[in-house]
């Protein structure tokens, strides 16, 4: 019954003629793929072409983003259900819009002549297949590389036609001057920045739940107030710190951190504060710690050293798979069992001791067919803005 109401309607709204309308979305707000190419097409200009909205959770929250033909709509609560006004809001935006480019939740199309993109938050490790991440009728989806175009196409149940390779725009920044260090001059005095960013295992707005494995924290690894404060000594005494950045869905309610000097939570609040982007932190760290979370592909471009906990491995390809059969022949760095091991990459990282460059360079090659600053360019020639 949906199918045909939504077949319906999109026969009635196909009445309308395209406007020049660009619609865009991501999760967290203003992140991701999302951002990077439409703050390319704001430094280019496009927006003296086209009407561009962004749907977001508080439009208030971006007001001084605006700018000429551009408008952030409230269109979530934090949640993907609409209110009334809302989905009215959004039948009179995306029955005109030209293009409809997302990076996670969805957004349906209301016109046939509307092109719609989904274009991603990166490549997976994690398996993804079923989860009904983007609709059939998605035009394209962008991928990181030729290789994973066959992956993508299985796990999102798609065509490989629809898949296409451009590069991720949000690594751009990776090779532009984007004045970081100015930014985050807090962390300055560091010798050493490790970036921590683990994948959720639970959900907080949802009974989604990816590892029945136990964590009291929260957290990979550290299980206890004790093991956290000892780390943070460790640290202090070797001048070095840990960024952790959690996922925007992970419930971060039994980790408390507030009183550690040398471990810092990075909030998407903050970022925005700052006005930086995830992959921008790559700038000013050292090495990254991560277990199955796929912008490990996009940290391989920095050349830095890299960790992942697997104290959950088991469980995790159990309960909730990888997208590959053997997916630890595909993480190029230290294998982090327990809090010893944990030390003992924080040394390597200390002292640079790093044995898997070779490794690293493989990857990087393998997942990321671009490595410059014009992904972002490539996407929007590929689109005849």
């Amino acid at each position: 019954m949906k199918r045909k109401i939504k077949k319906i309607i999109v026969n009635i709204m196909s009445i309308f003629k395209i406007k020049n309308v660009i619609v865009f979305e991501s999760n967290a707000d203003y992140s991701d793929n999302s951002r990077a190419f439409y703050e390319y097409l704001i430094r280019e200009k496009y927006n003296e072409k086209y009407k561009i909205y962004w749907f977001v959770n508080d439009g208030k929250k971006f007001r001084e983003r605006e700018c000429k033909n551009v408008k952030f709509i409230t269109m979530w609560h934090n949640t993907t259900k609409k209110t009334f006004i809302q989905w009215i809001k959004y039948f009179w935006i995306v029955k005109n819009a030209k293009y409809l480019i997302s990076s996670n939740r969805v957004l349906h199309r209301l016109n046939k002549k509307t092109v719609t993109i989904n274009i991603n938050h990166g490549t997976p490790l994690k398996r993804v297949k079923d989860l009904q991440i983007v609709p059939k009728d998605i035009d394209m989806v962008l991928v990181g590389s030729d290789y994973c175009i066959d992956m993508m196409s299985y796990q999102l149940n798609l065509k490989k036609e629809q898949m296409i390779c451009v590069g991720n725009p949000r690594n751009d920044v990776l090779f532009r001057d984007t004045n970081t260090e100015k930014k985050l001059k807090e962390f300055s005095n560091y010798d050493k920045i490790i970036l921590w960013l683990p994948t959720f295992r639970k959900v907080a707005t949802s009974n989604r739940l990816d590892s029945t494995f136990e964590f009291p924290l929260g957290l990979p690894i550290i299980y206890s107030t004790g093991e956290l404060n000892r780390l943070n000594e460790y640290l202090k005494k070797n001048n070095a710190l840990i960024l952790f950045k959690l996922h925007p869905a992970q419930d971060v309610s039994l980790l408390k951190t507030s009183n550690l000097s040398n471990i810092i939570i990075l909030t998407d609040s903050y970022l925005v504060e700052k006005d930086v982007e995830l992959c921008e932190l790559f700038k000013i760290t050292n090495a990254m710690i991560t277990d199955y979370s796929g912008v490990y592909y996009d940290y391989l471009l920095t050349d830095n050293m890299i960790g992942f906990t697997v104290d959950d491995f088991d469980t995790y390809q159990k309960e909730k798979g990888f997208v590959f059969d053997n997916p630890k022949d595909y993480m190029a760095g230290e294998k982090i069992n327990d809090i010893k091991d944990l030390y003992k990459f924080i040394d390597d990282v200390i002292n640079n001791n790093d044995i898997y460059k070779e490794k690293r360079n493989e990857m990087k090659n393998l997942f990321n067919k671009y490595a410059d600053d014009k992904s972002s360019e490539r996407l929007a020639k590929y689109l005849k803005l």
